[in-house]
């Protein structure tokens, strides 16, 4: 739900601009659609307790209901701070806020030429930290292709740099790779990943802080929403959330859901860092960011492309098969920037590794390949694929499908331990281990992230005592018990 743009996010009728009043005396009314941006009246145009409701429609007068006093609920309630925002509007891309504090207003805060980016870049290498998002699009190309970066200081001022205007990033590029500020990121994976394709190295030091609310208690991949309406108090609209950013010029909504998504980030990350330093586990983020800030994870080779790839328990020379057509629709969607379901999707080059085809008139036969797509290009390339997967010398080990679900018994028992583990330390499941790790863990596999490091010492140890049986679950108390065995008994 967006929001009145000076007075927060406000269900229904804006008495507040009228009257000048609080937010906090304004009757929650029905719920209506909302414009960000949109300027109210002016004072010659209203009179003194009119209601105005914000909708694309019109501005329409209505009075308080005989009887009623005003709700106190409200929306965006506090104390409005009046160098923000005026009569004619602020922008404000904060839609509610418990203290009262709203960030800076959206206009002239695109960055569109080079020399604005090199003064930004050059006062925000001073800071301490810097908070940045991306806007990109990627649906209907392999790369993906970046149309908006937003930076933030830790007053929390946003700025929005255009990545497709004629400027050189060059200056953007050098405040991420070598500047010392740490860069914190909600999420990182795929933002990192498209300055990684642009430049070869990954922005550092790194602060992620989807991990870090993890290690804090926060659940299981906690949203930037949710850590903005539990922290900084904050709800953020939605509304823009699958615009599209390769159009211009950009609108308010959409400068105004952009620079959203860092202008709440500092308050995250101040709170966050306070968390781990309480619970000490910094060494668990420090393990966590390693990874992040691996180039090796963001290289997108083909011989591992079959590990992006959903695909099913296959018998050992099918699932060499299908790593070799993985590797081949992998090479022809870099080739033709095109997502790699365009080029063939999993279901049909799991198809293709299960029955073999020989011919193109066989390849034709598989649901998802037409006639005109097996006798061309691309048919020829996943035939040869084939022939290449039947031809290749079987793995002894890497490659062959781990066996899952082989004692189904003992992958129960995991499932109860973990959540146990992960209540004692107040963290998320998810980050001792997958659902898949525990059937792997189940099944004799020892050889993953939760055998390593912190993961090992909280989580890994006792899992490997219950599957080796050298402890037992007990229920005491309504509580799970880790029971010692006698090697003898």
């Amino acid at each position: 739900m967006r929001g009145c743009v000076c007075h927060g996010p406000i269900r229904g009728w804006c008495r507040a601009r009228a009257l000048n009043t609080e937010p906090s005396r304004i009757r929650a009314g029905p719920r209506r659609t909302s414009l960000v941006g949109k300027p109210a009246p002016g004072p010659g145009r209203t009179r003194e307790g009119g209601w105005f409701r914000h909708d694309t429609r019109r501005w329409a007068p209505r009075k308080l209901w005989p009887g009623r006093r005003a709700s106190s609920r409200a929306y965006g309630s506090g104390p409005i701070d009046r160098s923000i925002g005026s009569s004619t509007g602020c922008g404000a891309f904060a839609l509610n806020s418990r203290n009262g504090r709203r960030p800076p207003p959206a206009r002239n805060l695109l960055i569109s030429e080079t020399a604005e980016l090199e003064r930004l870049c050059e006062h925000l290498s001073d800071e301490p930290f810097i908070c940045v998002d991306t806007e990109f699009l990627s649906g209907q190309t392999f790369w993906p292709k970046l149309c908006l970066v937003q930076l933030a200081g830790p007053d929390g001022e946003g700025h929005a740099v255009d990545a497709l205007a004629e400027l050189d990033l060059e200056p953007l590029y050098r405040l991420l790779n070598e500047a010392p500020p740490i860069k914190v990121f909600h999420a990182c994976r795929q933002d990192v990943g498209i300055f990684f394709l642009a430049t070869g190295r990954v922005p550092t030091p790194l602060f992620d802080t989807q991990v870090a609310a993890m290690a804090c208690g926060y659940g299981e991949a906690a949203s930037y929403a949710n850590l903005a309406q539990a922290i900084a108090g904050v709800t953020i609209s939605k509304a823009d959330r699958y615009t599209d950013w390769s159009r211009r010029p950009l609108s308010t909504a959409q400068l105004t859901y952009a620079l959203a998504a860092v202008t709440h980030l500092p308050a995250i990350y101040r709170k966050l860092a306070d968390r781990l330093d309480e619970a000490d586990r910094w060494e668990w983020l420090d393990e966590e960011m390693e990874t992040l800030t691996d180039p090796d994870s963001y290289q997108l080779r083909a011989d591992e492309a079959w590990r992006r790839a959903k695909l099913p328990p296959l018998p050992p020379r099918q699932q060499l098969v299908a790593q070799f057509l993985a590797a081949a629709r992998e090479e022809m969607a870099k080739k033709a920037d095109r997502p790699r379901r365009w080029i063939l999707s999993d279901e049909a080059l799991v198809q293709i590794a299960r029955t073999g085809p020989t011919s193109a008139g066989e390849l034709a036969e598989i649901r998802g390949v037409s006639e005109t797509v097996a006798r061309g290009r691309t048919g020829s390339r996943l035939l040869e694929a084939v022939r290449e997967g039947r031809e290749a010398t079987l793995p002894k080990a890497e490659g062959r499908p781990k066996s899952r679900h082989k004692s189904p018994a003992a992958a129960v028992l995991l499932r109860a331990l973990i959540r146990q583990v992960a209540a004692e330390h107040g963290i998320a499941p998810k980050l001792l281990a997958s659902t898949e790790e525990l059937d792997r863990i189940a099944a004799g596999d020892r050889d993953m992230a939760a055998f390593r490091g912190w993961r090992n010492r909280v989580f890994g140890e006792r899992a490997a005592a219950l599957c080796e049986g050298r402890i037992a679950l007990g229920v005491d108390g309504g509580r799970l018990r880790e029971i010692p065995l006698d090697e003898q008994g």
